[in-house]
């Protein structure tokens, strides 16, 4: 197998991985290259009919894949390790809990944030 092809297989996405964790695994393993690199293969991978993550992040001024976890509502739980959402950068995060095929919400590892209306998560789609 070529080099090219090992990334590939290292870089996609796991079977029902949420794109929290994605992007978070990504970060640990290859670092943030200041652009949308990882958030944009999960999304042609896993759900290329979402475009309503483009606005989401515009919304919150997300310019890299270090922003993607916050942005989606996710916060790391106070029982998860620390090296989940942009500290991801700095640590391995956990295997995900994992999602249905195609939603952009966090899975069980993420919380929400405190200011969060009663603690529910919501879609950004």
């Amino acid at each position: 197998m070529t080099n090219a092809g090992l990334l590939d297989l290292w870089t996609e996405p796991q079977e029902r991985e949420c794109l929290g964790c994605y992007v978070s695994r990504l970060l640990a393993d290859f670092g943030c290259d200041s652009t949308l690199r990882w958030m944009r293969r999960w999304r042609a991978m896993r759900a290329p009919g979402v475009a309503a993550l483009d606005r989401l992040f515009r919304r919150h001024d997300v310019k890299c894949d270090c922003g993607v976890p916050a942005a989606l509502g996710a916060a790391a739980r106070s029982d998860a390790p620390a090296a989940l959402g942009a500290a991801a950068c700095s640590g391995a995060p956990p295997p995900c809990a994992g999602v249905r095929r195609g939603s952009t919400r966090p899975c069980s590892m993420w919380g929400r944030p405190p200011d969060a209306p009663g603690g529910a998560r919501g879609s950004p789609t």
